[in-house]
């Protein structure tokens, strides 16, 4: 339970990065609507917010009289300056109104029928958390907003590989980060480590925070509720990938996975002295793990139902482990929807690794925390009995981004898919009128175009159209899978700078 001065801090926050925004983009961009549907401006989304404000705590927790026309605050438009003299004027109001609120006690007003917000709201504590659920959601879109409006400057910043391995007129298209920023939640929770400086060793005197929001994470967003106790936290997926082969096979026993795949995964099943069996197209002779990717990288495939089943059935023929990469798991296009493959059951659980991370939908692949919710009971017993720190400790840091991300990302989270559903259709139009083999991706943020000619066609694109994207025949590497037409492309970019990719692509390819 927080205090109200706690509640009022985290309210403000929301609504003083949102007023910020609006004051950096200025009257004109304020006032803009982005090119994705059902999109509104800054302006209004903050109008909105301060409607929701005016309403819910103004209205039903302290009883005064609010007339409110809800429709017309997304269509609001206007200069910047009084807009931002009103959110000043609300914080203050709103933080009368909470000091005066009694949490547990009725509302002091009928909801409008109109906008009853979510079922269940009947006091006026309920109200004021619906306040701030409203502010962090938008204060996530926003930061959306802004970047469609104004990429930010010097896309190619920092020592990151997407944008520093490239030439600098050349665009990053290739390795799985995005361009759209982080959310809201995860800004504070490092600047606020930062303005304590606090980079001592990790102490967390009621147990490591990640497992558990990794836990209500999974439970809220996808309705499996992994078991107590069986999470452990590593640096990223790929390293518990290594941690598990070495675990659970032995040099020439065979490692089955779908191809094609992630180059790493392929390279550290070779490196290990292990036989990559392609699932579906080789024997399952000397197999003793199975490696599911899903949604699938690089074909954006979200597998269904009956297919996990069936993977499960050949599990359990041939008595494999299975490793399950899901940290794409929260970035999947309706209508369809992401199963864990130990949710089937609990056959399925019990020999189930399932590997994921924050670090996709959220941007945070160089802060360094994945989890492995182990299932097998002789695994979680062999990992226990090594010693504590053979497999690193994840910073502080990449806890802290990676708990925030989980416990108050979803809003933002929902304003970036709103965005990669749009740069999605974008390709699927461009794709249709080229010679190229294409089919929509149904998760991650990642095309997978074949049909191109020529050997190496990604090394000739990034010569001929200054665009960098991820060479086919790395995919398949190691196997006789032939991907050596296809290149893969990561859409996670601003709408301007995706449609300056494709127009660089288009002369090339058609």
């Amino acid at each position: 339970m927080i205090t109200v001065e706690e509640y009022l801090g985290a309210a403000g926050r929301a609504l003083d990065g949102m007023a910020g925004i609006v004051a950096g983009l200025g009257d004109e961009l304020a006032n803009v609507r982005p090119p994705v549907q059902g999109a509104s401006s800054p302006y209004a989304l903050l109008t909105h917010c301060l409607g929701v404000v005016g309403y819910w705590a103004g209205g039903l927790v302290a009883g005064r009289v609010v007339e409110r026309d809800r429709e017309a605050e997304f269509t609001s438009s206007g200069p910047v300056a009084p807009l931002l003299e009103r959110v000043r004027q609300a914080q203050e109001q709103l933080a009368a109104d909470a000091r005066g609120a009694d949490f547990a006690a009725p509302l002091r007003a009928a909801p409008n029928p109109d906008f009853l917000g979510p079922a269940g709201i009947a006091t006026q504590g309920a109200a004021l958390l619906h306040v701030y659920e409203e502010l962090a959601q938008h204060h996530g879109q926003m930061e959306i907003l802004r970047d469609l409006l104004r990429p930010k400057e010097g896309i190619r910043r920092g020592t990151g590989a997407k944008w520093g391995a490239v030439g600098p007129d050349t665009i990053g298209a290739w390795v799985a980060d995005m361009d759209l920023g982080v959310a809201p939640a995860v800004r504070h929770a490092l600047l606020d480590a930062v303005d304590r400086e606090d980079f001592g060793y990790p102490h967390w005197p009621a147990g490591d925070p990640v497992p558990a929001a990794f836990e209500a994470w999974m439970a809220e967003r996808h309705g499996w509720e992994p078991s107590a106790g069986h999470t452990r936290v590593f640096t990223d997926v790929l390293q518990i990938l290594q941690v598990v082969i070495e675990q659970t096979t032995r040099p020439g026993d065979g490692v089955a996975i779908h191809v094609p795949a992630y180059p790493p995964f392929l390279a550290a099943i070779r490196r290990s002295g292990r036989r990559i069996v392609p699932i579906g197209r080789s024997p399952m002779d000397g197999v003793r793990l199975l490696v599911l990717v899903n949604p699938q990288n690089p074909s954006g495939r979200v597998f269904r139902r009956a297919e996990l089943e069936e993977l499960l059935e050949l599990a359990e023929r041939h008595d494999l482990p299975v490793l399950a990469d899901e940290i794409h798991a929260d970035l999947v296009y309706a209508p369809h929807r992401h199963i864990p493959f130990a949710a089937l059951g609990p056959r399925a659980a019990r020999r189930t690794i399932t590997a994921t991370s924050a670090t996709k939908a959220f941007n945070l692949a160089g802060l360094r925390c994945a989890v492995a919710h182990v299932g097998p009971a002789d695994l979680r017993a062999r990992l226990d009995a090594m010693p504590p720190d053979i497999f690193g400790t994840p910073s502080t840091l990449g806890r802290l981004a990676t708990v925030a991300a989980w416990r108050d990302g979803a809003g933002w989270l929902e304003g970036l898919r709103a965005t990669l559903t749009a740069n999605r259709a974008t390709i699927g139009a461009w794709a249709s009128g080229l010679p190229l083999r294409y089919r929509e991706p149904e998760g991650t943020y990642l095309a997978w175009l074949g049909g191109l000619r020529g050997p190496e066609p990604a090394a000739r694109l990034e010569r001929t159209a200054l665009v960098r994207l991820s060479e086919g025949a790395e995919f398949s590497e190691g196997t006789d899978v032939e991907t050596g037409d296809c290149v893969r492309l990561n859409f996670a970019t601003s709408p301007a700078v995706l449609a300056e990719i494709l127009r660089r692509l288009t002369p090339r390819i058609g």
